[in-house]
């Protein structure tokens, strides 16, 4: 009976070592926690860039959407921004060029410009002949896929939001499209006018400078308040 009962232990004890080295394989040949959590961020950043980029190739299908579109030609569509900075904000797009920002023009590109310069006075001498606007490119877009901006200068939008969007429209990160124009004709190319990349940075970190008066505001909520106070006032007029 004694030798039975010692057996039974002896074959019970190496049943759970050898179950014991199973576990432990598994657990060495399964990812760590640390492996698992890189391995999501990786996904994570992939889907991002995916987002990102999809984002920023929008203007391509925005064109396509006959809801969206306010006039069309041969060579260039109009359509409403769809965050729009200001009470009216229109996109001018070339069809065929392309262009992912203005510091690819070349003379090559003024007669395209200047179809486009026009389309965008007809649209606001049409529509809105009353409304003072700004007509222009940023130095960094967005978005792919060349695009004018016509927005109105009262700035009065829920779609801006921060000083980044501000100041893309009012410092030196708005090109002006006429002196653009006169740039290419006279140069050929924007080489010596584009602001290179740090003044771009410099510019989008500028202090809140209302368009409309020599306010200076702490906070683009401060600044908004100021500018709806603005468009009021000029309401009233």
């Amino acid at each position: 009976m004694l030798y039975l009962v010692k057996f039974f232990l002896l074959v019970s004890a190496n049943a759970f070592k050898r179950l014991m080295e199973a576990s432990k394989k598994i657990g060495d040949n399964s990812p760590s926690p640390k492996r698992i959590k890189n391995n999501w961020a990786k996904e994570g950043s992939s889907k991002d860039i995916t987002k990102k980029h999809y984002w920023k190739s929008g203007l391509s299908q925005a064109i396509m959407d006959v809801e969206n579109i306010v006039a069309s030609s041969d060579t260039v569509v109009i359509i409403k921004d769809k965050y729009p900075k200001a009470k009216f904000h229109y996109l001018v797009i070339p069809k065929v060029e392309q262009l992912n920002s203005a510091r690819e023009l070349t003379r090559s590109h003024i007669n395209l410009l200047k179809e486009m310069q026009e389309k965008a006075k007809g649209l606001v001498k049409d529509r809105h002949p009353e409304t003072k606007f700004k007509i222009g490119f940023h130095a960094k877009p967005s978005m792919d896929h060349l695009h004018l901006h016509v927005v109105s200068t009262d700035f009065v939008s829920t779609c801006l939001k921060t000083k980044k969007h501000w100041n893309s429209f009012n410092t030196e990160h708005f090109l002006d499209l006429p002196e653009l124009i006169s740039k290419l004709e006279e140069n050929g190319n924007l080489v010596c006018y584009y602001p290179t990349d740090k003044d771009i940075e410099l510019y989008l970190k500028k202090a809140l400078k209302c368009n409309q008066c020599s306010l200076e505001a702490k906070t683009m909520p401060n600044l908004k308040q100021h500018l709806n106070a603005h468009a009021q006032s000029s309401s009233k007029m």
